[in-house]
């Protein structure tokens, strides 16, 4: 697999940091209204993103020696100047939250998804990048273990799956997450969705057998597989559960050579999708002052504008904030 095979996954996050916006904003905008209850799953796609994490990371790093401390910093300026300025601009919103300085704190060292009744705090999506950034500490470890011996490794992880899915679909049928605490607990708590980064990692595993044997991975069929359990499946799939169907798509788009997704625009909003995702609350929020002072839109004109509004705003900080010191702090010597 090459740097295309890489871009072909690439472009997938750009679709899905967009489904996480469709979910928060649009929902009752044409087009998507029209296909409301397929879109009103759009949140499912964070999972879709801890999968690919595994997969993308395990991949990466399998033929490189890992120094702890190094790999740390190399994550932290992958998603730390973004996040932190995405906490910066949304202090106006969280006025209005009580316990404040608590709040901020346990955001700013990627903690807040330990702690229900903060997970949401400040900048809600950042919940997923305290999860996120749990795996990171843990990568190296879980790496070590896969090189020891790949077919224990996946074994160990598809029990790890069901025994994490079990107990997740247990508490949901028991109500427990009816309590707010609780629900935090249950839906955003960093080990509740380790599985589903760990499957991940196994992808790169079956990845190779697939290519060994020639099997042909129908992607297509996998996508209409996704959205029929999106659609129909009566469980909780916010922790996972669609984790092996995600793993097939990303392995039926990585063994492809040709594949439109390799297109420069889809690339590219694959790219800019970290700042659409962690800037969406933000930015939505500004857009909203400045249309209610000069604009005056409503409903799906308003959203419109916005949209192209955080795709700029994405765009201007991948291009120079993400990049520039993402090289700088990987230059520092520590």
């Amino acid at each position: 697999m090459n740097e295309k095979h890489l871009n072909g996954l690439t472009a997938t996050r750009g679709f899905a940091a967009l489904m996480i916006v469709i979910f928060h904003f649009g929902l009752n905008v044409f087009p998507f209204s029209e296909l409301q209850p397929f879109f009103a799953k759009g949140n499912m796609a964070v999972s879709y993103f801890f999968t690919l994490s595994g997969f993308i990371m395990c991949y990466t790093y399998f033929n490189q020696q890992i120094l702890y401390v190094d790999f740390v910093k190399r994550r932290l300026a992958r998603i730390g100047p973004l996040y932190w300025l995405a906490i910066l601009l949304s202090i106006p919103i969280a006025l209005q939250e009580t316990g404040l300085t608590m709040k901020l704190i346990l955001n700013l060292f990627f903690l807040q998804a330990y702690f229900p009744g903060f997970t949401l705090s400040v900048n809600s999506p950042g919940w997923s990048l305290s999860v996120e950034f749990c795996f990171y500490l843990l990568f190296p470890f879980l790496l070590w273990l896969y090189k020891i011996n790949q077919r224990r490794f996946v074994f160990g992880s598809v029990l790890f799956f069901v025994l994490s899915q079990t107990i997740h679909l247990f508490l949901v049928d028991r109500n427990i997450s009816g309590d707010m605490w609780w629900h935090e607990l249950i839906y955003y708590n960093p080990i509740g969705h380790l599985n589903a980064f760990v499957l991940g990692m196994t992808g790169c595993y079956f990845m190779n057998l697939i290519v060994a044997r020639n099997i042909n991975l129908h992607v297509l069929g996998v996508l209409v597989l996704i959205i029929l359990s999106l659609l129909y499946l009566p469980y909780s799939k916010h922790n996972g559960l669609l984790s092996p169907l995600f793993l097939l798509l990303i392995i039926g788009i990585a063994v492809k050579s040709k594949t439109v997704l390799n297109a420069r625009p889809l690339v590219w909003l694959g790219e800019i999708s970290y700042g659409i995702y962690i800037l969406q609350m933000p930015v939505n929020y500004f857009t909203a002052k400045l249309n209610a002072k000069y604009f005056h839109l409503e409903g799906g004109a308003f959203f419109w504008f916005f949209f192209v509004v955080l795709i700029i705003v994405s765009t201007i900080c991948y291009t120079y904030l993400e990049q520039p010191l993402r090289r700088k702090i990987n230059g520092l010597n520590i």
